[in-house]
């Protein structure tokens, strides 16, 4: 999931949340965003660079992998150790981070439910073959062919298509 829809629906959330956490409300919005931080950290750490837009480059690009080193802040042994912290000392900021930590989470499970879905769906319809170059492929790869505005109509069928390894490596340049 791109983080523009991140900050949308987490801003979302934080509208919801309002009225119960009053000035509180940022404190599990900016974890809801933050947490991503993990991947820029592996990042750094593997290509010894603190470049920014280095990392927003490899992220971006077709298939990258998704190595739990990358994802240490989404792994359910880190939430769990920060549930056990914030109800052993009984921290509210704690308890508002691991909420924001946890809807982040869910979105990430909702998108790679989506994603899969898609990609089953458009594999399918075109036979496992590349409508690109035409070679018959086991595992065709997502590509999105346009971005929805509307956050709601981001998993339509329409922005998407299946392509080879090839094929979509070079749609990417």
């Amino acid at each position: 999931m791109r983080i523009q829809e991140h900050l949308k629906l987490s801003g979302a959330a934080a509208v919801v949340a309002l009225p119960w956490l009053k000035q509180e409300v940022w404190i599990p919005f900016v974890a809801s965003i933050g947490i991503d931080v993990d991947h820029y950290l592996w990042h750094a750490v593997t290509y010894r660079t603190l470049s920014l837009r280095a990392a927003i480059r490899y992220f971006r690009r077709a298939d990258p992998p998704q190595l739990a080193q990358q994802r240490l802040f989404h792994q359910p042994v880190f939430l769990g150790t920060l549930f056990f912290v914030a109800a052993w000392t009984r921290s509210r900021l704690l308890w508002l981070i691991l909420a924001g930590f946890v809807f982040h989470v869910g979105l990430d499970a909702i998108h790679v439910t989506q994603m899969r879905r898609l990609k089953r769906t458009l594999s399918e319809q075109a036979g496992h073959m590349c409508p690109e170059c035409g070679q018959f492929c086991d595992t065709l790869q997502l590509h999105t062919v346009s971005y929805a505005r509307n956050v709601v109509d981001r998993y339509n069928v329409a922005h998407f298509v299946v392509l080879c390894g090839d094929c979509h490596a070079r749609a990417h340049g």
